[in-house]
């Protein structure tokens, strides 16, 4: 979903053809969809593959394995995503991407918006990573990872923070890190980067104390609550300011909230439901009460306690990430 300036700033953008854009925009999701469906069906074709070989060598076939494989998953994910993306290109009107004023005059407004704190917090996140895997995850996880009974049973509370520093290996903080990055800078676009860092921290503490209550036995560790935190958020944002976005860009959150849980569900034994919930009713209860309904309000303002806020939800998370790195180097 692009949220790209609707104009030129040097000068008026000059008449286009409706029919044109609308069938670049075409062309350019069925590409994207081909890749997807190429590379999502060479992985599944690949673990079939090799379950057929072993039961051609008197193996049972065991099909239950397929799901216990994370690429297998990802594959099969990005198969679907594809058909769905052929679809998509079939059935997309020019209703669905032609900007209303609103929307046109906003974009103006937001123009030479930069993701500043999103850049922080990946940073921040990138920085943990790299001591991660000098230490090792095992160790990682052990030190600052959420582990619930660490948390129950010894009180240490800090692991809700800094659970969320730390990542399961190399595909797991890239695709974590790719998310902030699309989500996060969204956010910052659409509202303020302080609201950012709110939500992010809020979703990252209910996204922890859901998985602590309801998977208690399982550690955890990753920023995917924070993140489904900006989801849901602008979710909302995509309800309540609907003449003020991209036609499409409300349909889009939603079939990325489909997807993010259909993905959760087939990938349960590596994702975090739980924290993912919790992350995503953060944010929803936060847009709810913060995003504004009427267009004459701008949601990119804020008041001074609330850059505040703003202000101190990134310090606690970058001390958080401090912390990990100097736990897991021993100096604390």
């Amino acid at each position: 979903m692009s949220l790209e300036p609707f104009f030129d700033e040097e000068k008026d953008p000059p008449p286009i053809d409706i029919e044109e854009y609308l069938e670049k925009e075409r062309r350019s999701i069925r590409r994207k969809s081909y890749w997807a469906i190429g590379l999502g069906g060479l992985v599944v074709a690949a673990h079939i593959g090799w379950l057929i070989i072993f039961a051609l060598a008197g193996a049972g076939p065991d099909f239950s394995i397929l799901f216990r494989s994370l690429f297998f998953v990802l594959g099969l994910f990005f198969l679907c995503a594809g058909i769905y993306g052929i679809y998509h290109s079939k059935t997309l009107t020019a209703e669905d991407i032609v900007p209303s004023p609103e929307a046109i005059e906003f974009a103006r407004r937001s123009a030479g918006t930069r993701a500043i704190y999103t850049t922080v917090l990946v940073v921040a996140i990138v920085s943990v990573y790299i001591v991660e895997v000098v230490v090792g995850i095992g160790n990682a996880v052990e030190s600052v990872g959420l582990v619930k009974s660490r948390v129950i049973y010894d009180g240490e509370y800090w692991r809700i923070l800094t659970g969320a520093t730390l990542h399961g290996g190399l595909l797991h903080i890239y695709f974590n890190t790719q998310a902030l990055f699309g989500f996060g800078g969204l956010m910052e676009y659409l509202s303020n980067r302080a609201h950012l860092a709110i939500v992010f921290l809020l979703a990252i503490i209910s996204g922890g104390i859901f998985s602590v209550i309801f998977l208690p036995d399982t550690p955890s560790v990753g920023a995917s609550g924070g993140i489904m935190g900006l989801v849901g958020y602008l979710a909302v944002y995509g309800y309540q300011r609907r003449r003020q976005v991209p036609p499409d860009f409300l349909k889009s959150m939603l079939i990325n909230i489909g997807f993010i849980a259909a993905f959760g569900l087939i990938a349960y034994q590596f994702v975090d439901n739980f924290a993912h919930l919790g992350g995503f009713l953060a944010g929803v209860f936060y847009g709810i009460l913060q995003i504004p309904r009427k267009l004459s309000c701008d949601p990119r303002s804020v008041r001074a306690l609330s850059n505040l806020f703003g202000v101190i939800a990134m310090a606690v998370f970058i001390a958080e990430s401090i912390f990990s790195i100097f736990r897991l180097l021993g100096r604390v």
